[in-house]
């Protein structure tokens, strides 16, 4: 009997936090009087993101072994056979997701602590995002749209 998975209901933490850090980040530049409040509120909101990535790569991670997914893979990184390519593509994506939030997470705090400008943060911060968003769709395809087998092969 396989569980119910996890994963699917985790991932909107990370994908929020990444997102509304930026949109913290993005006031606390435009309205410099809110700047203090602005990179408080983005660091609180990108430690949740950062806590939520690494829970939603271990759900990912006991998802695809269930799955059988991390046949040929790097530890929990799946193998490049996985739904032909599209999980270990996902993961990937996801993990550097998680690295952008944590650097963009170290910026804010720099930022705080200096009075400096949250800008190096919020380009972080949308990489970050850039990289959710990636790996969402990624995701959705994987799951929703699976490529057919000898689909993209050119005819022999």
């Amino acid at each position: 009997m396989t569980e119910l998975p996890l994963h699917p209901a985790v991932i909107h933490f990370p994908v929020a936090g990444a997102f509304f850090a930026a949109g913290a980040l993005a006031l606390g530049l435009w309205k410099p009087a809110q700047r203090s409040a602005a990179l408080a509120g983005a660091a609180l909101l990108l430690v949740a993101t950062v806590a939520g990535g690494l829970a939603a790569a271990f759900t990912g991670w006991r998802w695809a072994d269930q799955l059988a997914y991390l046949a040929g893979g790097w530890g929990p990184i799946p193998g490049p056979k996985a739904v032909e390519g599209l999980a270990q593509r996902h993961a990937l994506l996801a993990l550097a997701a998680v690295v952008a939030a944590a650097l963009a997470l170290g910026l804010a705090l720099a930022a705080r602590r200096r009075e400096g400008s949250p800008l190096p943060a919020l380009l972080a911060a949308l990489l970050s995002c850039a990289l959710m968003a990636a790996t969402g769709h990624v995701g959705g395809t994987m799951v929703h749209a699976p490529p057919e087998p000898g689909i993209g092969e050119t005819a022999r």
